[in-house]
């Protein structure tokens, strides 16, 4: 705006030096053409700058590292475009980080800005300070704000450098399986009253002269438990959330329903969850990655918990790179 100004005036100077030295007519006529011009300009331009609109999208949802856009739709409907001038503010909701862009809109439709997803986390995009100008950029008005939008980076799964023994945590031991059926495991017991004959093992009755039942077993597994520590720099929660989902869905695929615990930052209480579906995992880590940190938040390593019968706590490594 400023630079439309001094070209402006630059102009007007000339068309002024131009009137003071030359008497013919039309110097006259440059003269009052070149101070009327600005509010003709402003005039033809209003209906097109009060009906200016301006909408933000964005995906509600993305991997880390795949390609991500805001769409800035502009609109002022028959009429042609004015210029608009806009800030393009995205704030990390983990590490606070502000990133503005400066934006500028010439025409109606859509236009994309690349969105970083570099780093896990959720992004909140809004539109500040936005104005619409005349044809010849002299004068703006404010323009209503857009509603802010808002992507989550989600982490993609990796294998931790060292693997735990995911061998340990399957059983603690059988119980008897309710209704009976099919299963793997079975017990020998004399027969009682309401067993069902089809349990009846015949071959040993015969031998042992008495009736014998097999009855079916079910694992009975402990508390199975993922512990993680929500503190570092962008890299390091990188790491551990791409190696908590990994651990977690592993143990999802294999019919395990755990428990993943972590200190909240905000209070540094204990806070957890219970996870048996992908779809509860997915539920909790969009809730961490809206998860303001801080730096001072303790670690849960050297906590013991008596109650977990298996228990792996997430080690940050190095950079992932997806």
């Amino acid at each position: 705006m400023v630079k439309n100004w001094f070209a402006y005036l630059l102009g007007l100077g000339g068309t002024v030096v131009f009137h003071i030295y030359y008497f013919g007519w039309y110097s006259w006529f440059l003269l009052v053409l070149a101070l009327v011009l600005p509010w003709f300009s402003l005039i033809i331009s209003l209906m097109s700058m009060l009906r200016t609109r301006l909408k933000l999208e964005a995906p509600p949802a993305v991997s880390c590292g795949e390609a991500a856009y805001v769409t800035v739709t502009a609109f002022s409907g028959f009429l042609p475009q004015s210029h608009l001038r806009f800030r393009l503010t995205v704030t990390a909701a983990m590490s606070g980080k502000k990133t503005v862009l400066r934006q500028r809109v010439q025409n109606q439709g859509s236009y994309y800005v690349p969105l970083d997803t570099g780093h896990c986390g959720s992004y909140l995009c809004r539109v500040e300070k936005p104005r619409v100008y005349d044809y010849l950029g002299l004068f703006w008005i404010p323009v209503r704000r857009s509603e802010a939008v808002n992507t989550l980076v989600r982490p993609v799964p990796q294998a931790p450098a060292k693997l735990p023994n995911l061998s340990q945590f399957l059983l603690r031991r059988l119980k008897p399986k309710p209704g009976g059926g099919f299963s793997e495991e079975h017990e020998l017991r004399d027969y009682r009253p309401g067993d069902n004959l089809r349990d009846i093992h015949w071959k040993l009755s015969v031998k042992t002269d008495r009736l014998i039942v097999r009855e079916a077993q079910e694992p009975v597994r402990g508390l199975t438990l993922l512990t993680f520590d929500l503190r570092g720099d962008e890299e390091t929660v990188d790491s551990t959330l791409s190696q908590l989902v990994w651990l977690s869905q592993w143990l999802c695929d294999h019919d395990t329903p755990h428990q993943i615990l972590w200190l909240d930052p905000a209070d540094c209480h204990l806070a957890g969850a219970a996870v048996e579906t992908p779809e509860a995992l997915e539920q909790l880590i969009d809730r961490l990655l809206e998860t303001p940190l801080r730096e001072d938040t303790p670690s849960l390593e050297g906590r013991s918990f008596p109650r977990a019968t298996w228990r792996c706590h997430v080690v940050p490594g190095e950079e992932v790179k997806p």
